[in-house]
Parts: structure tokens; sequence; C-alpha cells
């Protein structure tokens, strides 16, 4: 047991300082990021409550999107990333998911069922969300549209298209629920499924090249559409969660080459990018939401990875993504991703130790989600020494790595546990993206083993 009372010293930057410094690396669109999302502008982002785009200021939006807080919902993330590919105003007002406590009351009154997504679509309540996004279609029919004309050679694939979507979903959920072991019928009908879904972007393609077109790397060809929309989120949950609970790559497979290269064009979109999630959050979020997850002994190796537990991927220095493996592609570079990890930090201040150390409060209620525990009470007396060390690890973070020394005689138990405490609570897209959150978990943990 650590003594909040033990002598120690305080040897990090303040705050103020790590500010100073990041500044003086941040381009200008990362110094200006937070009153551009205010203002609706930028690229997507999931801090934001209003999305204006190039409209006009004073534009007043028609849509109100109503969407999870932690970026968890597959049905809210699809309504998000068709207004994001449309581009039409709306504005985002945030409601927890139900493993995260009670809805409030003011959204009960909206969608007595509780169920996200809704959205205000030109007044009117829409609780489902595919008449959601067919009803912001249908209000901006010309703008960015999402569904081919008639005359357009792939309008008669987007019925069958739709309907596969399901039928994966389906097939890819039921698996995942349900005891298995590896090559079992279940592995089997997955894989002709997606097989099938290879083949349709194959196709895709084909019909792409054959009008004219170098490419076309999306469902309907050379443009995001509806369909992508609709298959976005699931195939984004399926490429975290089969490898980490089935032991069978996504990613990079090469039983599946178009499917990689839909991934890969979806990676070059704003609304991709700024929506994405991680494998390591998918992994522990879809628990809470659909029951137990069921893993195959051959899913070990990726669950240490993807979990940080094989002594590396959480650790400095940080190793090379394996793609071949079906690891999830890095869309910034190590110098973008460690600004933004240390922004982030610095932007929840001294704040973040009240939170870190709820790992040695006093508990409070438990919600559906394991990691979620807001009614804990954290044990304040040792604020400053855990302030401390989140400004050590911000600290080398603007350093490329360099821990160094940390001050003296931290409480070794509390701090530790502390820092992992934040580590694996790093949810993406809520908190930052992917490669910031890779490096903040591995700077946390370089941190917590000097202390």
């Amino acid at each position: 047991t650590d003594d909040p009372s033990a002598p120690w010293k305080d040897t990090a930057p303040s705050w103020d300082e790590l500010k100073q410094t990041l500044a003086k690396t941040q381009t200008p669109e990362e110094k200006n990021w937070r009153q551009t999302a205010l203002s609706g502008r930028g690229p997507t982002n999931q801090m934001t409550n209003l999305r204006l785009f190039d409209a006009p200021e004073g534009t007043e939006p028609l849509i109100t999107l109503y969407r999870d807080t932690a970026g968890w919902c597959p049905y809210c993330m699809k309504v998000w990333m068709m207004l994001e590919e449309k581009q039409v105003p709306y504005r985002v007002e945030k409601v927890n998911m139900r493993c995260y406590g009670d809805k409030p009351a003011w959204f009960m009154k909206l969608n007595r069922s509780g169920g996200i997504p809704v959205a205000k679509v030109d007044g009117v309540v829409i609780t489902e969300s595919n008449d959601i996004m067919q009803a912001i279609e249908d209000l901006y029919p010309t703008q960015r549209p999402m569904l081919p004309k008639r005359s357009d050679p792939h309008s008669p694939r987007v019925k069958p298209l739709l309907q596969l979507e399901r039928s994966l979903f389906s097939s890819w959920f039921g698996w995942l629920c349900t005891p298995s072991s590896f090559g079992d019928g279940s592995m089997i009908k997955f894989e002709s499924l997606m097989t099938s879904v290879d083949m349709q972007l194959k196709e895709a393609n084909s019909i792409a090249v054959a009008n004219g077109h170098g490419e076309g790397r999306f469902f309907l060809g050379t443009n995001p559409s509806l369909v992508d929309c609709m298959f976005a989120p699931f195939l984004e949950r399926i490429a975290a969660s089969v490898p980490y609970y089935k032991g069978l790559p996504i990613r990079g497979n090469p039983k599946w080459p178009h499917v990689e290269l839909w991934f890969v064009a979806m990676s070059k979109r704003d609304s991709w990018r700024g929506i994405e999630s991680d494998y390591y959050t998918h992994a522990h979020d879809l628990p809470p939401q659909i029951g137990n997850c069921y893993s195959h002994p051959e899913a070990a190796e990726f669950q240490k990875s993807i979990d940080g537990q094989d002594g590396k991927s959480w650790a400095l220095p940080l190793p090379a993504v394996d793609l071949s493996k079906g690891y999830q592609p890095l869309l910034k570079s190590d110098e973008e991703a460690r600004r933004e990890a240390a922004a982030r930090l610095i932007d929840n201040g001294p704040g973040l130790a009240r939170y870190c150390l709820r790992s040695i409060g006093t508990p409070g209620p438990r919600q559906g989600c394991k990691m979620a525990d807001p009614g804990n009470s954290p044990d304040l007396r040792f604020q400053d020494q855990m302030d401390s060390a989140l400004r050590h690890t911000c600290a080398a973070l603007l350093q490329e790595g360099k821990v160094g020394d940390v001050s003296g005689n931290l409480p070794a138990v509390t701090v530790g546990g502390g820092l992992a405490y934040l580590r694996e609570r790093i949810s993406v897209p809520r908190d930052m993206s992917w490669p910031a959150a890779r490096q903040l978990r591995a700077h946390l943990t370089a941190v917590a083993r000097v202390v």
C-alpha cells in the first residue's frame, strides 16, 4: 500500500509549459482544430456538435442526429457517415448507450424505446437508421446523391447488395456469439459470404472500368454510396472482431483482395478517417452491446497483440504494424499521432488525474460495460502524484518517446495502476484517433515501467 504522505519531488513540466512546447511543433491546422470543429467546418470530427461544411454562416440545419457518445453504435455510424459524405448541414446530440447507464429523460420522451440513432429530419422524428438515411436522401436528392439513377449500370445491384449486407451481418453475429471451433460450418458460411462480398466489389470495379473509369473500388463504382455506408460499420467491426475472437484475419487476407481495396479506398475519405475506430475498442465494446463473444484458441496471438499483452504492441519502441497478418493500418505518421495524443492530454489537464484515481477509489454502481465505472469515487490523496506522472507521459510524447527521469519517489502501485487504468479505457474515436491511441497507450506503459 502506498503512503500518500511520503515525500516526493515533482520534476515534470507544468501543463502550461507542455502546451507551449506542443504549440512549437503543431501545424496551423492542429492548432486551430477545436475552433474549426466548433464552427462546423473542417474534416470529420467525433467531438463536434455542428457540421456546416460549405454552407453560409448562420445556416440552421434541417437535420439533428442523436447518436451515442462513445462512437460505438454501428447504426449511428452508417447515418453519421452518410451525412458526412453528402455534406449536408446537421447538428449532433450525444446520448449514452445503455451499457453506460440509463438514458436521460429528455431522450426517452423523444423515443420511448430508448434506441439510437434517432434523427429529426425537417421537423420529423425518425427512429430507424435505414428510414433516417432514406429521409436524408429524399430531403437532399441532388446534393452528392447516394443512390444511382435508374439508368446507371449499378442501379440493379443495389437491392441484392443490401440483402447481402444483412446476410453477412447475420452470419458474423451468429458466429461471434455462439461457441464454435476453427473451420466449422459457421466459419465456412461466413467465409463464403465474405467471398460473395469480394466478388461484388470485383464486379463493381469491372463495371466502372468498362464505363471509362480507371477503377471503382466502392460497392457502386467510383464514389461511396448508401450501400457503402450500410456495409462500413459492420465490415469495420468484422475486421476487428474476427481476428480477435476467431483467429481469422480479414484485412490483407489474400482470399478477399477486393475487400482490402475497398478498405483502402474508404481510408482516403474524410468520413472514414474521422469516424474510424480501432481493433481494441471494438473487441471490448461489442460484448457490452451484444453479449458474450466466443473465442477460438487460434485467436490467442491476435488477442495478446490487440490487448497489448504481447510485451511489444503497447511498448516503446513501437513495432511496425504487420499488415500481412491482418492488423490495422495507420493513417497518420508517428509524429502526427504523438502530437495528437499530447494535445488530448493537455486538453484534459489536471482533471485527468481524478479519472485515473478511480482505479483505487471507492467503488460505485456497476454498469453493463465492465470498464464503465463513473460512480467510483477517486482517491484524491494521490492527485498531485498522479498528475505529475501524466505530465511526464505528455513530455515523453513531445520528446519522441524519450521518457527520461521521472519525479522521485512517486507511489509506484497507485500511479502505475492509474496509468494502466487510463490506458485500458482509451476509446477510439471518442477520445482520439487510432494512431494517437496507439502512441498514448505505449507511452503510458513506458512511464508506468519507470515509476
